[in-house]
């Protein structure tokens, strides 16, 4: 279709469409390839109409929300229509009291959660990019954050979905009631796929009631032997906390210079997470502090208040690198699922590898889960010898991954090193199945084509 042709089509969809200009088109690039076309649907009909006209005439199509995911995964190898979701940003139903809440899905993390605080309740998912990324955007990279150890990932806290398929045929799953359960649930399968199955639209999301008070107190230790160890004691007592975080003294750095001085000595922390009712809240505390001091630690640090809201800013941050110095021009990132006896050794591989290659390494690990964000970055720009070196320390953490039982894959980097790496990690063994449902649901390959896992 000849692009004025294809201007007029999206014209009569969406009434107030205007053709981006150059300078526009540019800004929504991905690995160096520009869209010819940046649409914004303002309603589920309206997206859909645009997702049939993709298909019928083979237009590839991205899905853009706040555009901080879009370098996750493969280069494109076409981006013709980038569907920008932003104008898809409303409260469809809310009753506070059945606690749950459907919205679309171009809304910001950051504005539904105002929107619930006023009622006194939360959506219990925190990922990087809190502030501007959008619910699409979370639910399409499966991201999650600090409170996982509690209350899951998104698979385990979104009720029902309303998800646009790649004929531009409008799908649900799952229901508008927390308990409303029946038959396979399709939410999981739609979560984490990077929107290669379909679009999500509609999102409907079980909440829970804000807690009175949160306290973050961490223990600094000598070793990251030491903090496995006191992680696990922790696990086996009777406190619960909301999360344990494990970090380097990178992470410890950061939160100095942001809570301000030296308030805060060098070390390998153990971060306990504690929400709920004050009393609970304060006994746990007290317990938490205890097992620290019995554990060797040289400082037990609080944060309360103000400085609680900056610890959990900054752990909620990390993974994304740009809590790392300004001054470090270059920061890659990567996330890795290994089980909780096996952080030590990939932690130990990767800060090995960088100071041999004088890098920088900041990791942060979900303890109970395994969950490990890598901050690789240094103070030069990552040029091809540098480029070659990560790609082959990538390898290797990859290989160690695996290994064990996990993975472990790139999130943002330049697509120079993407083409020198797995981004993904190796093949997996449940790739013939995904590649099934690939078919299956997008035979055309119209939806964010060949940019996840394998290729797909």
């Amino acid at each position: 279709m000849p692009s004025a042709v294809l201007h007029k089509s999206l014209k009569e969809i969406i009434t107030d469409y205007n053709p981006a200009g150059e300078d526009t088109l540019a800004q929504y690039a991905i690995d160096g390839m520009t869209p010819e076309v940046v649409v914004s649907p303002d309603s589920i009909a309206s997206l859909a109409a645009v997702v049939q006209l993709a298909s019928e005439y083979d237009y590839g199509i991205i899905p853009w929300g706040s555009g901080t995911k879009m370098d996750i995964g493969l280069p494109p190898t076409r981006a013709d229509i980038i569907v920008q979701l932003d104008r898809m940003n409303q409260v469809l139903e809310y009753e506070p009291a059945d606690q749950a809440i459907t919205v679309q899905a171009g809304i910001r993390l950051s504005d539904l959660q105002s929107h619930l605080g006023s009622q006194g309740q939360y959506w219990p998912l925190d990922p990087p990019h809190g502030e501007t990324c959008t619910l699409g955007g979370i639910l399409a990279t499966n991201a999650s954050g600090l409170l996982r150890m509690t209350f899951g990932t998104a698979r385990d806290i979104v009720i029902g979905l309303r998800v646009v398929q790649a004929d531009g045929t409008i799908v649900k799953s799952g229901g508008k009631v927390v308990k409303n359960v029946a038959g396979y649930d399709l939410n999981k399968m739609y979560i984490g796929s990077l929107g290669t199955l379909g679009i999500m639209a509609e999102i409907t999301l079980k909440l829970q009631p804000l807690p009175e008070i949160g306290h973050i107190i961490i223990g600094l230790l000598p070793s990251i032997s030491t903090v496995m160890d006191t992680a696990f004691k922790l696990l086996e007592s009777d406190v619960m906390p909301t999360f344990i975080e494990l970090a380097n003294p990178v992470l410890i750095a950061l939160l100095s210079r942001q809570v301000g001085g030296n308030s805060v000595d060098a070390g390998f922390p153990i971060i306990a997470g504690i929400m709920g009712q004050e009393e609970t809240v304060k006994w746990q505390v007290e317990a938490c502090e205890r097992l620290f001091q019995e554990m060797g630690a040289g400082q037990i640090v609080h944060m309360e208040d103000e400085r609680y809201q900056i610890a959990l800013k900054l752990l909620r941050s990390f993974p994304t690198g740009q809590v790392v110095s300004s001054d470090m021009m270059s920061r890659i990132t990567c996330r890795a699922s290994v089980t909780p006896e096996q952080i030590e050794n990939l932690y130990q591989l990767a800060e090995n590898r960088c100071q041999k290659s004088s890098m920088g390494c900041g990791m942060l690990a979900h303890f109970s889960s395994g969950h490990m964000s890598f901050v690789f970055y240094q103070e030069v720009p990552f040029e091809e010898p540098h480029l070659d070196i990560l790609a082959g320390m990538i390898n290797d953490l990859q290989q160690a991954a695996v290994e064990s039982g996990g993975s472990l894959v790139v999130e943002h980097a330049p697509a120079a090193l993407k083409s020198r790496v797995e981004v993904w990690g190796p093949a997996r063994d449940d790739l013939p199945i995904m590649r099934m449902l690939k078919n299956k649901f997008d035979p055309k390959g119209i939806l964010n084509n060949c940019r996840f896992i394998g290729g797909i």
